[in-house]
């Protein structure tokens, strides 16, 4: 699957997951951890076992990021919609490119840490910190479109 895949598949699972008690903002933050924690290999979405390893490995990883209550909802839905499948989960980075790469230029603007520092905290090289640095100043300058399907994410990176 390429990239534009990894993207669709990263937003199908944010739109699936946000409503009904759960924000866009708790979603994009559980299925970012699922990618940083997961990000790269393939994993099992069990159907219905909802005591089995697979589901509480996800469960646990989920309510690291959003706490129990959030992180229940959002692995009902994850399984109902993606159950009996293997999925490919992309890297963090990779899925969430135009936000780390926002991230590291607020950061950094603001001297939260050196380069080197931002590099090692998102697991990247120092390099790419930098690429994602450009980036991120450039869509602070020019914004190219919403970061995935949440508008009200977009609004508040664009507007700080």
């Amino acid at each position: 699957m390429g990239k534009s895949g990894d993207n669709s598949l990263v937003e199908d699972l944010i739109l699936s997951c946000a409503g009904d008690g759960v924000s866009s903002k708790i979603a994009q933050k559980a299925i970012r951890s699922l990618c940083r924690y997961y990000g790269g290999q393939m994993i099992y979405i069990p159907a219905k076992k909802e005591n089995g390893e697979s589901a509480e490995n996800l469960r646990r990883v989920i309510a690291d990021a959003v706490g129990d209550p959030a992180a229940e909802e959002i692995v009902c839905r994850i399984m109902r919609l993606y159950g009996n499948m293997q999925l490919y989960i992309p890297m963090e980075r990779t899925a969430f490119r135009k936000i780390i790469a926002l991230e590291i230029y607020a950061r950094y603007g603001n001297d939260e840490g050196s380069m080197n520092d931002l590099a090692r905290e998102y697991n990247i090289s120092f390099t790419f910190a930098y690429n994602l640095w450009k980036e991120g100043r450039h869509e602070k300058l020019k914004p190219s479109m919403p970061y995935l399907p949440f508008l009200e994410l977009a609004e508040s990176n664009n507007h700080d």
